[in-house]
């Protein structure tokens, strides 16, 4: 059973639908030098040198709401990561919620990895899995990928992006949006073009739910190193390090999809004069 906590009036659940294999970190952080891990090679790689990421999502549950943030990798099998599947919706009947309980889906951005179950094909004809739900997708970002020349090479939107608008269940949202109460979105591109964080603020509590923000736990410490995916290094370094000033200021519960089982949920937090994670 994944992990779960109550921030204020809104439940977070974390939901785990598929870990991936593993990456080269030369590869996954081009810009890193492979002596730069010496000092993490043992808390944050694996006994091989590999880079382990997981790709998971989160349910949010208020009053009689159920909220989605991002969708996974997909039914698969995944070609691409190793012919993988995901297990989403399963976990989600694990905590009790059916894809008929969810009224809104928010994406934090539209990689495949965040979109995967957004759309079942029955009968050849493609429908939305979550069918009582708005989909809603950051303005910049469906630009940017709906262009020709991106959507050509990006065919995980033509699967579970493009078909929602002509279903009619598609909001394109701007940077700021509330969702529900105290629940709303902020905008911290660099990763993608409209790349967004969801923020809850409810009696008195504070979380974020970062997206891709930060991909593995080293970034908190070492909050400019890039991945191969960042569109803007710039904006994902200057991201980066605001949201971790922010999370450490307003001592928000962070909810990180690409961190590991049982390190999904915790608090930012100084130790020995350097940000460490600590799982909740």
């Amino acid at each position: 059973m994944g992990e779960s906590v109550k921030i204020g009036n809104v439940e977070v659940l974390s939901l785990l639908d598929m870990i991936p294999p593993a990456y080269d970190p030369k590869e996954f952080m081009p810009l890193v030098p492979a002596e730069a891990w010496a000092p993490y090679r043992k808390e944050f790689l694996e006994s091989d040198g590999k880079l382990q990421l997981y790709y998971g999502c989160f349910a949010l549950r208020l009053d009689s709401r159920v909220i989605m943030v991002d969708t996974g990798m997909g039914p698969g099998p995944h070609p691409t990561r190793g012919n993988r599947t995901g297990d989403l919706l399963n976990q989600m009947k694990q905590r009790g919620i059916s894809p008929e309980d969810v009224d809104t889906v928010v994406h934090t951005h539209l990689h495949a990895d965040h979109v995967g179950w957004n759309v079942t094909v029955a009968g050849g004809q493609p429908r939305p899995t979550f069918s009582r739900a708005r989909y809603l997708f950051p303005r910049a970002d469906w630009e940017y990928y709906t262009r020709p020349e991106v959507l050509e090479r990006s065919p995980w939107i033509k699967a579970s992006v493009v078909p929602l608008q002509g279903l009619g269940v598609v909001e394109l949202i701007e940077e700021e949006r509330t969702v529900a109460p105290g629940v709303s979105t902020l905008s911290v591109p660099g990763h993608t073009p409209g790349h967004l964080v969801v923020i809850i603020n409810s009696r008195g509590e504070k979380g974020v739910l970062m997206g891709d923000v930060f991909h593995s736990l080293v970034q908190i410490q070492e909050p400019n190193w890039c991945i191969r995916a960042d569109v803007d290094l710039d904006l994902s370094r200057r991201g980066r390090a605001a949201l971790l000033d922010r999370m450490e200021r307003e001592k928000m519960i962070v909810c990180a999809g690409h961190f590991a089982s049982g390190q999904t949920i915790g608090k930012v937090v100084k130790a020995g004069g350097r940000r460490r994670w600590q799982a909740l």
